[in-house]
């Protein structure tokens, strides 16, 4: 990064004494701004909260010393003395957990496993400490009040690790930390990626009391799904932005503008390229073959596999390839349980129970695109499915030495940058997730038309599938902001390119 722009320098001006906020574009050297920040006002120790855990290592060594750069949950597992306690932590419950949970309480969950476990995993990353209708996803009623009454038990049982030897997530202690303490001996606290946070998280912020320095993209905002809300919106403080991105050039910057114009909420700043990369932006052509610091991205898991069962040389894939086995795994246990009903759950917990659930949820034009992609692959490859998961896994290299092809979704490329980015056909067109937004609205408009207003659950589905439609266009904004010098589209894009963008 050369000279401060001037939006840097009113970032700089702010002495950390009291909060502001941050709107940071992609590519816009937000951490690097951050850094110059904190070495200007040396007289002020600070801790930087980073997004995971290699954002803080990176971070330790790019910060001067009166600055602490730690995860959330790094600091409530130190705070929280998890470490001399000898205990295991683990990433999630699982159904074994709540099985446990039951003979321990003398009680039966009246749920699910799956639900019991998912009322629980969204109540430890909320505020505060009522388990309410929204944590759960059981719909009767008296079900949800049950599911949450055992759910509640459960808490109060597991929160007290030091009585028990059942597995502590990081969830819970993160939760515990929310609950029973808060973050002090800093004069001020540096939050990055701050569209990213979860309610738990931003509670932290708040009750620590201290000046927040929080800078993110409400547009890449990508985890909603996992629970992430927007700390840029939710926080006190004055507005700063960062709008010229150091990572490509205008025409990258022309279209990610044009992708954000079909968002419910466009940006109130223009993304700006940077006039001294030469970026361009071409059609994807099919065998094309990668070339050095290429990055082949797809929207979903499914796509991915698609493309990787038929590759005959070692790949590297971003953030690996558990995942999309364990996604095709759980789909293709669907299609065998229509045989062998006994069969025991496989692979990834995914969003449907059945076979014919999943063949529902990807018939007609509308429907979900992730269940469209896995029913085409399990019926297409059923025969082979487990020979080409072998190949996947034999294929698969942990680094990306001596490896032409690098791959990845789009939510694990987030924070990456590549000379060049291909992006596979999965990827709709922002004027789809527009039009499906209208139709949303439409749909409701003569629901209360001809029967009244929605009922609470209603308004929390149409809230949900609205900022699904959101999510997707910001992922969209998230996956072509990753090319430093060509982005390679798909028809559906390269069309939209030529139509928003070109013609305009």
């Amino acid at each position: 990064m050369s000279a401060c722009t001037p939006e840097q320098t009113a970032i700089l001006e702010q002495e950390p004494t009291s909060s502001f906020r941050v709107v940071a574009g992609a590519g816009c050297g937000k951490t690097s701004t951050l850094e110059l920040f904190s070495r200007k006002w040396s007289r002020h120790r600070g801790l930087y909260l980073a997004f995971n855990a290699a954002i803080a290592a990176d971070a330790r060594t790019r910060f001067p010393a009166w600055v602490e750069a730690r995860t959330a949950n790094s600091y409530a597992y130190r705070s929280l003395n998890i470490g001399q306690s000898g205990r295991k932590v683990t990433g999630r419950y699982l159904a074994r957990d709540i099985w446990q949970l039951e003979k321990i309480l003398g009680c039966k969950a009246r749920g699910p496993a799956e639900t019991v476990l998912k009322t629980l995993g969204n109540f430890l990353i909320s505020e505060g400490s009522k388990i309410t209708v929204a944590h759960c996803p059981e719909p009767d009623s008296q079900r949800n009040r049950e599911v949450r009454l055992f759910v509640a038990q459960a808490y109060k049982y597991l929160v007290d690790f030091e009585k028990h030897d059942l597995p502590i997530t990081h969830d819970l202690y993160l939760k515990k930390f929310e609950r029973e303490q808060k973050i002090t001996g800093y004069d001020y606290i540096m939050v990055d990626e701050a569209q990213d946070l979860n309610p738990v998280l931003l509670s932290i912020l708040k009750k620590s009391g201290l000046p927040i320095v929080a800078v993110g993209d409400p547009h890449q905002s990508i985890y909603a799904f996992r629970g992430a809300v927007d700390a840029i919106g939710a926080l006190d403080g004055s507005l700063l932005p960062l709008t010229r991105s150091w990572r490509f050039g205008e025409p990258v910057a022309r279209m990610a503008h044009a992708i954000l114009q079909t968002h419910s909420r466009p940006p109130a700043y223009r993304l700006h390229g940077n006039p001294a990369v030469k970026s361009r932006i071409m059609p994807h052509r099919k065998g094309v073959k990668p070339e050095h610091d290429t990055l082949v991205l797809a929207r979903t898991n499914a796509r991915l596999f698609e493309g990787l069962a038929e590759a005959t040389q070692p790949f590297h894939v971003l953030g690996g390839v558990t995942d999309i086995v364990q996604e095709i795994r759980g789909a293709f246990n669907l299609y065998q349980r229509q045989f062998q009903p006994a069969l025991k759950p496989e692979g990834a917990a995914l969003d449907y129970a059945s076979w014919r659930d999943l063949e529902n949820a990807a018939e007609g034009r509308d429907g979900d695109p992730v269940a469209k992609k896995l029913y085409y692959i399990v019926d297409k490859h059923k025969d082979t499915l487990n020979d080409k998961i072998r190949s996947i896994e034999t294929l698969y290299r942990d680094n990306t030495e001596n490896v032409r092809l690098v791959c990845a979704t789009a939510h694990k490329a987030k924070g990456r940058e590549f000379d060049a980015v291909i992006m596979l056909d999965d990827f709709l067109s922002p004027e789809e997730w527009s039009r499906r937004r209208s139709q949303l609205m439409e749909r409701v408009r003569k629901t209360e038309q001809d029967k009244g207003p929605l009922s609470s659950r209603e308004k929390m589905r149409l809230k949900r599938d609205l900022e699904n439609c959101d999510q997707e266009i910001n992922l969209l904004y998230v996956a072509c902001t990753r090319a430093k010098l060509t982005l390679s589209l798909p028809d559906a894009l390269w069309q939209f390119w030529e139509k928003s963008v070109l013609k305009s």
